[in-house]
């Protein structure tokens, strides 16, 4: 159901409240397995994959992809989220049978939630819809909601990104109306962790009862060292980097960026959990838990260099560090 933009909390924002087009934006969603080298070690996993061209579409040939594929919608727009019926191998037996899409932290009906364990949620396929409203721009991970335990563990996670609209109906490089919030260069940070163990485990083995990570991912990759990072951003002096994180992990974590030499740099985060903070908080350390998101910003000085946004994982029981996982941004 497509709802209203309050516009009267807009306003008292300082919020553009003029009109905005909107689109309707149709996708579809297959699961299809793959094998990734972790340190030296293959694991297998599940994941989604852009099937919207048929069932074989989006050019990977059947396979899936861990990451999934990052969807962008607009505030206002109406997603149509498709899970091909046909194309949902590999899954569990019964009772864990069957996969479905989990729009986390998103305002929809409970039919469009992906819980199977509430009404209406079907495992054998369906279509999720959802339209956020004007204010609710940030960044959403979505994710398989049957036998959580294990599809998450498997890869079936991504993210969809709310980004506002003009009143054209492009996209603005901002994370929501506010002009504050404009940035030259934007990435995608999926924070997710790997117990091996549970890619074998099935059913309601005692496995599922403890949890010893052993590979530590930003957006799929292990980036242990800063010599050979997780993800990369060539951009340039004097401007504004927008990084998203998205918990997909089931650990602690704490995010930062650094210079060569060791040295914090600041960020200020606009928007946590899909909704825009009261107060922007400019920071040099911030936590992200399993679950949680954030929408960031960081000034690039005028001078060349190269700074390492890093992720350090934790452990639940007394936050002691596992490892850290670095990004690279060169300007």
């Amino acid at each position: 159901m497509k709802k209203t933009a309050p516009i009267l909390l807009l306003s008292a924002l300082g919020l553009a409240s003029s009109h905005v087009s909107a689109a309707t934006i149709n996708k579809s969603l297959c699961v299809g397995s793959l094998s990734k080298t972790l340190s030296g070690q293959s694991v297998r996993f599940w994941g989604y994959y852009d099937c919207s061209g048929g069932m074989g579409g989006g050019g990977m040939m059947g396979g899936g992809t861990v990451p999934g594929p990052v969807i962008e919608i607009g505030a206002g727009d109406t997603l149509n989220l498709t899970l091909n019926v046909n194309m949902m191998t590999p899954q569990e037996m019964s009772p864990y049978n069957g996969h479905t899409v989990h729009l986390h932290g998103a305002d929809v009906q409970t039919d469009e939630d992906g819980v199977p364990e509430t009404n209406g949620n079907r495992v054998t396929g369906d279509t999720y819809t959802w339209a956020p409203s004007a204010g609710h721009e940030g960044s959403y991970p979505y994710h398989c909601h049957v036998h959580t335990v294990k599809h998450l563990e498997m890869g079936m996670y991504s993210a969809i990104i709310v980004r506002p609209r003009d009143g054209s109906g492009n996209f603005m490089n901002r994370l929501n109306q506010d002009a504050a919030t404009a940035y030259d260069y934007s990435q995608v940070y999926v924070l997710s962790t790997v117990d091996p163990a549970y890619h074998t485990a099935t059913g309601d083995s005692t496995v599922f009862a403890d949890y010893n990570p052993q590979y530590f991912l930003l957006s799929g990759k292990e980036g242990k060292t800063t010599g050979a990072p997780a993800m990369t951003l060539a951009a340039a002096k004097n401007k504004k980097v927008a990084l998203r994180l998205i918990g997909m992990h089931s650990t602690n974590s704490t995010f930062q960026i650094k210079d060569t030499g060791g040295n914090l740099k600041p960020f200020t985060v606009y928007i946590r959990d899909g909704r825009a903070l009261p107060t922007p908080k400019t920071v040099t350390s911030l936590d992200i838990s399993p679950g949680q998101r954030a929408d960031l910003i960081v000034a690039l000085p005028s001078t060349s260099g190269t700074w390492y946004p890093q992720v350090v994982y934790k452990k639940l029981r007394d936050n002691a560090a596992y490892a850290t996982v670095y990004g690279k941004i060169t300007f």
